[in-house]
């Protein structure tokens, strides 16, 4: 493998551009959409022309086109997508969007982000957080990027009214990639190229970009891919650069990475590099990385295998159902995935029928369905664990179940005498349909932008399933999961005491548990759907780069009854409150089982988001989380209603899929623990500090104005903390409200 010299000033010298401006608004209206005597502002945007978007390989730069599209965000909550781009003869584009005439406010901020369908608003604005996707499959030239897979944020404009002009200036959030093949068959041509990182190295996928800082907030916040597919709608000369987009991410000496070559010929070539030592290869947020990679000892893979056709799973395209039968569901040379580890998700893709000769062979029938007809229809079964693909809600995505009871039967019917069905959920009436947005198959009631009906691959012959590992979730719904629930012992420091069940009589405290180790504790009040306090250990090995699960789930250790369904979307008042973790994500996002868990439900709270949830309090569990990296400490998180003795009124929620009425807590805590052990394991010695929040919106980020003791939180809660140390260091220790003498003991 060879390192060519990464450049950036060559391409991204340009970010730096001319300050920038906001114009005032005049008295100017356009209200030629909504209702009737409703004004509107048509807002102006310009642009400088080096920031956007086809790379011009002779001028070395970045241009923007003609058709580009960003989403314009005011004040945080409205958004608005702008016209096509119009490009002057100076090169500079130009965009407009519309907006309400707001008069109310006493400042306007603006952010904007390309390009415009990339940004996902499922649940409106998070303050100045967006949901923007990095696509995993890209459609490159020979000689640019895929325009799709280049995102840039606009730094920020904050105007006192108002305005009807704005100059805004754009950053590039991706690093971009030059690949060169060498040693490649001669004349040989490339139809597509897919880079494969290890399982800890985020390429693309949905990120969550915060808007006022202009940068990443969470990579793979809500799905996330560990391997880019570049695919050429016209084949390229091996010997032509292969450009692409990613995450910055930076692979030090020993880290491997694969590369696998299509050819037109049907050629598969895999060659896997090691980075050497003394070197690293980065890609760096908003630079051109130029690097080559020798295929002259790649593996050549012609399409026959050398294995025994007996042994593999050879699908054959149809254009009827056979009940009975083991079917690919498949779409755009990809081929649909089971969902495992969890009761619901998109079905996630492979490659399949790349050169689009209708058959596919595979190692193992594990991406295989069942189809066997019912009454109404027919029912869909996942080879690999025999659970079924249901719908019971009207969500996009799907569900799984070992034996569902309803949304389980589906209409399967040849579409307009083409290779493609429409497969629909009678309960429904949505229709499973590959999504080129999202790289996933969905259920959707009309079709998407990108979407397409899939295709069925019959097999042919018996299932052969590879080897399938437990893995290790708590994936059974309400009848439990794959572990046994376990009493906590008295080496558990973290675990409170028994509370005073006259004031709970429906409450019960159940231990989540990852195999045979512990996750966390929970104290949950069935009879307000409220988990009163989690308590849980934290250290090194529970932090780390697993991606954010997409959706939550339900609690297999309580009736769901007793549980408010949160698992795709939040409150009914999500502007203001969101499902706010107890047990945050990034606390176990080493262990990816572990970070599962935390996506229950009854993890979850209704939780000020702005300048609480997304501030303070996020700055809070931040600084734990660093404690946590260089020591084992012990961590209880609850919420509070009252405090002992006091009366103040309590507000309720919704969830937008429940009807349960659900308390807003008023106040929110934790207390955390260190401590110091002898050779027998033995505590000498502890730590400890509390810190108490109202349910609010708070001005700044600094925690540490907020501790108090532990002793007066069990005051104001009634819960009593660490009781599992020695006494007479329980009393000495939970005096202490000092975060300094905490953070440096």
């Amino acid at each position: 493998m060879i390192f060519r010299e990464y450049f950036s000033a060559l391409l991204i010298a340009a970010l730096a551009l001319v300050g920038v401006s906001c114009h005032e608004a005049t008295n100017g209206t356009n209200s030629a959409e909504g209702t009737e005597g409703e004004e509107y502002i048509s807002l102006t945007i310009n642009v400088e022309n080096a920031t956007r978007t086809a790379l011009d390989v002779e001028a070395q730069m970045v241009r923007w086109q003609a058709g580009d599209k960003i989403v314009v965000i005011e004040n945080d909550e409205r958004y608005a997508v702008s016209e096509e781009a119009v490009i002057g003869d100076n090169g500079r584009a130009q965009f407009k969007a519309t907006f309400s005439k707001d008069t109310t406010a006493d400042t306007y901020t603006y952010d904007a982000i390309y390009p415009a369908e990339s940004v996902s608003f499922d649940e409106g604005v998070y303050s100045e957080l967006v949901k923007v996707t990095l696509p995993a499959v890209q459609h490159p030239t020979a000689t640019s990027f895929d325009p799709i897979a280049d995102i840039l944020v606009a730094e920020r404009v904050v105007c006192s009214e108002q305005p009807e002009q704005l100059n805004m200036r754009f950053k590039r959030l991706v690093a971009m990639g030059e690949l060169t093949l060498s040693h490649m068959p001669e004349d040989s041509f490339v139809s597509s190229v897919t880079l494969r990182m290890d399982d800890n190295v985020i390429l693309a996928g949905c990120n969550l970009v915060n808007c006022a800082e202009g940068g990443v907030f969470e990579y793979g916040y809500d799905r996330d891919s560990f391997a880019l597919t570049l695919i050429y709608d016209t084949p390229i000369e091996a010997s032509a650069p292969i450009y692409f987009t990613c995450n910055p991410v930076t692979l030090e000496e020993g880290d491997a990475f694969e590369v696998e070559v299509t050819t037109t010929e049907g050629e598969v070539l895999k060659r896997s590099v090691t980075i050497p030592e003394g070197r690293t290869l980065e890609f760096q947020e908003g630079d051109l990385n130029l690097f080559s990679v020798d295929m002259s000892s790649a593996i050549v893979d012609d399409g026959k295998g050398e294995e025994d056709e007996d042994t593999l799973c050879t699908f054959r395209r149809v254009t009827k159902v056979t009940s009975g039968k083991a079917y690919l569901i498949a779409a755009e040379g990809y081929i649909a995935e089971p969902i495992t580890g969890k009761n619901y998700d998109y079905l996630q893709i492979a490659e399949g029928d790349t050169d689009n000769d209708g058959v596919i062979t595979l190692a193992n029938c594990n991406n295989a369905f069942v189809i066997e007809a019912t009454s109404g229809g027919y029912t869909i079964r996942q080879a690999i664990d025999e659970r079924y693909l249901y719908q019971y809600n009207n969500y996009n995505s799907l569900n799984v179940d070992a034996a569902p009871t309803q949304g389980n039967v589906w209409s399967i019917s040849l579409y307009n005498n083409s290779n493609t069905f429409t497969i629909k959920n009678n309960s429904k009436s949505k229709f499973i349909q590959y999504n080129g947005d999202y790289d996933s198959f969905g259920s959707y009631s009309k079709l998407q932008n990108k979407g397409v009906r899939p295709m069925l691959y019959e097999l042919e012959g018996d299932i052969i399933l590879g080897e399938d590992e437990d893995d290790g979730d708590d994936d059974g719904g309400s009848e439990g999961g794959d572990t046994p629930e376990v009493t906590p012992t008295g080496d558990w420091l973290e675990v409170p005491a028994e509370p005073d069940m006259s004031k709970y009589p429906n409450a019960v405290t159940v231990t989540v548990m990852d195999g045979s180790e512990r996750n966390y504790t929970h104290f949950y009040d069935k009879s307000t759907y409220t988990t009163m306090w989690v308590a849980y250990p934290l250290e090194a090995k529970h932090m780390g780069s697993y991606s954010r699960p997409s959706n939550w789930d339900w609690n297999p250790y309580i009736d769901q009854a007793y549980q408010v369904n949160l698992c795709n979307r939040s409150y009914t008042d999500s502007d203001v409150h969101v499902r706010g973790h107890l047990i945050p994500n990034a606390s176990r996002n080493g262990i990816q089982n572990m970070q599962i868990q935390t996506f229950y439900v009854t993890n979850s709270v209704p939780q000020v988001h702005n300048n609480f949830n997304s501030g303070i309090w996020q700055k809070l569990e931040a600084a734990l989380q660093g404690i946590g990296e260089k020591q084992l400490i012990y961590i209880v998180t609850g919420v509070a209603f009252n405090k002992e003795g006091e009366s103040k009124s309590i507000s309720y929620t919704t969830a937008k899929d429940d009807t349960k009425q659900v308390p807003i807590p008023n106040y929110f805590y934790k207390v955390a623990l260190k401590v110091k052990t002898n050779s027998a394991g033995e505590v000498t010695d502890a730590s400890t500090v509390g810190f108490w929040f109202e349910n609010k919106a708070y001005s700044g980020s600094a925690y540490d104005n907020y501790t108090t003791t532990v002793d007066q939180i069990e005051e104001w809660t009634g819960f009593d903390f660490f009781v599992n140390l020695p006494d007479s260091i329980e009393t000495a220790v939970e005096t202490n409200s000092s975060w300094s003498s905490f953070k440096n003991w």
